[in-house]
């Protein structure tokens, strides 16, 4: 009989780590998250073209334009855009320079910067986010109504609360992510010179 065949019979079956099971709990709910986002600005992109679509059809084939649509159409767009920034934050999409891979070369460098540039956005969005969430408050406290609809205007207001939120967060996660990078690049080891050298002549 083979021995490693009763080995692995005598032992118990292995119960999934706790770290293992909250990884998998993560990446479940930012797959949610994800989809969630993405239905919302399919949404709201749909939305947005159905009603200028619809008023333009109003005010160019029945000449009865109805104002209560741009007011729909706005709070579509600006919808649009705070998810829009929010989740081109957490996939690193966003407008940004890339010149210091090709001026810097040490990787330990690189992911300093990096991360530098990560703090730095997540102050400046930690701050913008204050008094965005500030003044949608304000309207929201208010209890401001819109004009043609009289829907609530912290509607319009609340997209900037939740858009400037999630890119706080998602910054704040990638200052995480470059900081364990720029130490894991500290650790790694320099190759000697003479062996850079040795390369350099091959």
């Amino acid at each position: 009989m083979n021995p490693s065949k009763l080995a692995s019979a005598s032992l118990p079956p292995q119960v999934g780590s706790p770290g293992k099971v909250k990884k998998s709990v993560l990446q479940r709910f930012e797959f949610l998250l994800d989809s969630c986002l993405k239905v919302a600005m399919i949404f709201s992109g749909l939305g947005l073209a159905i009603l200028m679509f619809a008023q333009v059809i109003m005010r160019y084939a029945f000449d009865s334009p109805f104002a209560g649509i741009e007011e729909a159409a706005i709070l579509m767009a600006v919808w649009i855009y705070f998810l829009g920034m929010g989740y081109a934050t957490k996939q690193r999409s966003h407008i940004h320079g890339g010149i210091v891979s090709l001026v810097v070369s040490d990787p330990f460098k690189i992911e300093m910067i990096r991360f530098i540039g990560s703090v730095i956005c997540a102050v400046a969005a930690c701050i913008f986010g204050y008094y965005a969430s500030k003044y949608g408050l304000y309207m929201i406290e208010k209890g401001r109504m819109s004009l043609y609809l009289q829907w609530p205007k912290g509607l319009w207001s609340g997209s900037m609360i939740f858009g400037f939120l999630m890119m706080a967060s998602y910054f704040l996660l990638h200052a995480v992510t470059d900081f364990r990078a720029m130490l894991a690049a500290k650790r790694q080891p320099k190759a000697p010179m003479h062996q850079s050298l040795i390369n350099g002549k091959d």
